[in-house]
């Protein structure tokens, strides 16, 4: 079996996973209303993934450390994930389709905490820089968003899943490559680790920086449409937020050694009130790229800080299980506050963003308690 180094293979799962979520986010909503679902259905489409990881994403951390073999798991998952994301394209009706997302949520985003620890570990072997690795990640996120918005229009309606099935595809086969790590025979047998009040508390205020995006993921690129803005220019938005997160992730190192996990958390909840409070009150869309530049901060750091503290606090070789834990609990907050960006947003259109704007502000204000302690 072929073997690369880390330094190649991990940067290439990063990247299948998340060129599958940059198509994922910005046109999967507008595939949905393709299909003619409205407002109140897309919000609920969206939040079945979150319901349904409630019960998984623990399990997928814990399933790679206690079988020992976390690129196997990562394998697994992957083609997965892909296998239900066709069952997604090829769902004769509403019901079936929304039984295939729920399955595929439960293997893709376990993946995330998985490669995440797997990362960790091999940067504490030396072998990669974390922040260098990531961002591959996130610049396969950007061409998700370039694919979408500019084959999308060319291409059959139902490319955005089989888009989405290759990037998963890719992610499985960058794993196989993978060398197997093996845990201590004492983690394997382990159960859920217990965490810090210190960890808990990072983990609370990153779930709810995190959920502050929810409003923007359901809703923003059909927002953006009805304002006028063609698929490009909509997938060029979220370009533009992502580059700034590729930028951040270059330096992430470095700048999470010199601020520290906890003013991280709290940068990308402050970071978050100002850019949901602004695209709350209606802005020119000449701000629309400037705020988009913000998500460096509000998603780049707030997830940055999460690893990092996870890494410090998480119990020696339960590093996937932590990350799952944290993944977790961003779900479930994840999950509420989609639930309520539908009816929010049949209600006050783009004033629902002053949701996000509160919950980011929870999640600052966690994370100075945090820095005080």
């Amino acid at each position: 079996m072929l073997v690369l180094a880390p330094r190649i293979a991990i940067p290439v799962a990063y990247a299948g996973l998340f060129f599958g979520i940059g198509v994922y986010i910005p046109f999967f909503p507008i595939w949905l209303q393709g299909r003619g679902f409205d407002a109140g259905l897309i919000a609920l489409t969206l939040a079945v993934p979150f319901g349904i990881r409630l019960f998984t994403m623990p399990l997928g951390g814990l399933v790679a450390d206690r079988s020992g073999r976390p690129r196997a798991t990562l394998v697994v998952y992957g083609l997965m994930t892909a296998l239900a994301f066709c069952a997604v394209a090829l769902a004769p009706g509403t019901g079936l389709m929304l039984v295939a997302l729920a399955i595929a949520a439960s293997f893709w985003q376990p993946s995330l905490p998985v490669l995440d620890a797997y990362a960790v570990a091999r940067r504490a072997e030396g072998l990669i820089d974390y922040g260098r690795v990531r961002l591959w990640g996130s610049l396969a996120f950007i061409a998700g968003n370039f694919a979408g918005g500019f084959l999308l229009p060319h291409l059959p309606k139902d490319a955005t899943v089989w888009l989405i099935v290759a990037g998963s595809l890719v992610a499985a086969l960058a794993a196989l490559t993978l060398e197997e790590m093996k845990l201590p025979e004492r983690t394997v047998r382990a159960g859920f680790p217990r965490i810090s009040l210190a960890l808990g508390l990072a983990i609370g205020a990153a779930a709810l920086v995190q959920a502050s995006h929810a409003t923007l993921y359901a809703f923003a690129s059909i927002n953006w449409r009805a304002a006028g803005l063609s698929d490009s220019a909509v997938g060029l938005m979220w370009s533009i937020g992502v580059i700034a997160e590729v930028a951040l992730f270059h330096v992430g190192t470095r700048v999470t050694q010199r601020l520290g996990p906890e003013k991280l958390l709290l940068i990308g909840g402050l970071a978050g009130v100002l850019r949901f409070g602004a695209m709350g009150m209606d802005p020119p869309d000449a701000l629309l790229p400037v705020l988009q530049l913000l998500h460096a901060a509000t998603f780049g750091c707030t997830y940055l800080g999460t690893v990092e503290m996870v890494a410090r606090h998480a119990p020696e070789g339960r590093g996937a299980a932590v990350q799952a834990l944290a993944a977790w609990a961003t779900t479930i907050a994840m999950a509420l506050a989609t639930l309520a960006a539908g009816p929010l947003w049949q209600a006050f259109g783009g004033h629902a963003f002053l949701l996000s704007a509160l919950l980011a502000g929870l999640g600052a204000g966690i994370a100075g308690l945090l820095r005080v302690r």
